[in-house]
């Protein structure tokens, strides 16, 4: 594809710093959520960490931020996900805006070889999606219950 679509980022990603570090300057960020999905931390990862998923879920939904992406941003997305070896994979989602608007955008699911019972992130790795969350002005309640869930909550 060679136009810019919306990239749905409700883990890491959410870190400012972490996503210019992967695809360049942010060019557009909207604050959105994704139902039907439960955020979860059940990804296995190469090192034995475990790292935030999606799942789907009729009665749930997932805040996070859509990022306007070219095609070169999302091939190094692609890879920064590992797409390539099956870690995570791309789906179309369709978001909800604080406007009410919905998007069509793209997100990454862990493959299924590599989703794991829930377990805890590092640090590290919650303190990123916690102060990413945080920039973006999440709901405090919803940035609460990662937090509990990175605890086994």
């Amino acid at each position: 594809m060679n136009k810019d679509q919306w990239y749905f980022a409700y883990g890491s990603n959410l870190s400012v710093g972490q996503k210019e570090l992967r695809t360049g300057r942010i060019r557009r960020a909207i604050r959105c959520r994704l139902p039907g999905y439960a955020f979860a931390f059940n990804k296995r990862g190469r090192n034995g960490q475990v790292y935030a998923n999606i799942v789907a879920n009729s009665k749930s939904e997932v805040w996070g931020v859509v990022y306007l992406c070219n095609p070169e941003a999302m091939r190094a997305m692609d890879q920064y996900e590992g797409v390539a070896s099956g870690h995570y994979k791309r789906i179309p989602v369709r978001v909800v805006q604080d406007t009410g608007e919905e998007t069509d955008a793209i997100t990454y699911i862990a493959g299924a070889d590599y989703v794991c019972e829930p377990g805890k992130p590092s640090r590290e790795y919650l303190e990123r999606i916690v102060s990413g969350a945080k920039h973006h002005g999440l709901p405090d309640e919803y940035v609460e219950r990662i937090k509990e869930l990175a605890e086994g909550g």
